[in-house]
């Protein structure tokens, strides 16, 4: 493992969100003094020094000071946005904050495994060609490129996939409402395979990155992927609840899909995307519980709130 930086600070955008407040926290614990970058002040975890930017879009920003910068920050799940509005939160507010950092200052991206695809063939790693399926994935290739061009060998690009934990966006909250209300999902017969990670440990994989010798492009998964029927058991065993598994056709499940407009979801659940994080591991990351122990977790958590 490389040496890593005696930083004096760390600033993080997007630090009340989910993922940069896990960030902000795992760099705090390893002794960093972090300053959370928020659009309004507000609370951020104990450690964390609130740092009102304004919308990156369109702040006039001075980092200063800092020795690396975390750009977690963005615009992620959302449905029927234009691509101009995805390249304002990815593209644009990603070039302010890189004119913003001093020109010694590491600069960490966290984009998206999302600019493989939603189902590519074969094992994805750091060296698989980038072929983004929509205006999401697009923008944070788009980011990642433009960033590049500014900063040169000081940009880190971490690409983690589908995140759980505790209160996570995208599709685990629906699957999890849909277990909870106790109606047979039609999942029984998928046979595929995904990969996910744990917030905690794309937190972790974070600060390893400040490692002076870090590679330049990291992807953050689980060695081993999970199919859509395991995970919801994992959830409904974190909820109590049971699994209510159909064994319907999956291709009578893309029918239903393309009539309701909902291919993109149905890709997500039917298809495979395994990501093997090659460079993760060589940096001796590992994470910290099983998959199916994270979900489980994950799904505990909002058992706790909803009862």
């Amino acid at each position: 493992m490389g040496r890593s930086l005696s930083l004096a600070r760390v600033f993080v955008s997007g630090a009340n969100g989910f993922v940069g407040r896990a960030i902000c926290c795992a760099l705090v614990q390893a002794g960093h003094a972090v300053a959370g970058g928020v659009r309004h002040d507000t609370m951020l975890p104990e450690g964390v020094a609130p740092f009102v930017t304004g919308d990156l879009a369109t702040a006039s920003l001075r980092l200063d000071g800092f020795d690396a910068v975390v750009h977690a920050a963005g615009l992620a799940h959302r449905r029927g946005v234009p691509l101009e509005v995805w390249r304002r939160a990815n593209v644009i507010a990603s070039e302010n904050l890189a004119r913003a950092v001093s020109s010694q200052a590491r600069f960490i991206y966290v984009s998206s495994i999302g600019i493989y695809g939603r189902a590519p063939s074969g094992i994805v790693t750091e060296q698989t060609a980038s072929a983004p399926q929509d205006d999401y994935a697009l923008s944070k290739l788009e980011a990642e490129e433009r960033l590049a061009d500014m900063l040169g060998a000081r940009l880190r690009i971490l690409r983690p996939a589908a995140i759980v934990g505790p209160h996570c966006p995208g599709n685990i909250p629906l699957l999890l409402k849909l277990i909870r209300s106790g109606i047979p999902l039609p999942f029984g017969s998928i046979r595929n395979a995904r990969s996910f990670v744990d917030i905690e440990d794309v937190a972790a994989l974070t600060t390893l990155m400040l490692q002076e010798n870090a590679p330049s492009l990291v992807l953050a998964a689980y060695p081993e992927p999970i199919s859509t029927p395991d995970l919801i058991r994992a959830l409904a065993r974190g909820l109590s609840r049971p699994a209510r598994l159909l064994p319907v056709p999956t291709a009578c499940l893309g029918v239903v899909a393309r009539v309701l407009g909902r291919e993109a979801m149905f890709q997500s659940l039917t298809g495979s995307f395994i990501a093997r994080p090659v460079q993760a591991m060589a940096m001796d990351w590992r994470p910290a519980r099983n998959l199916s122990v994270s979900l489980e977790r994950a799904a505990a958590a909002e058992r706790v709130i909803k009862g």
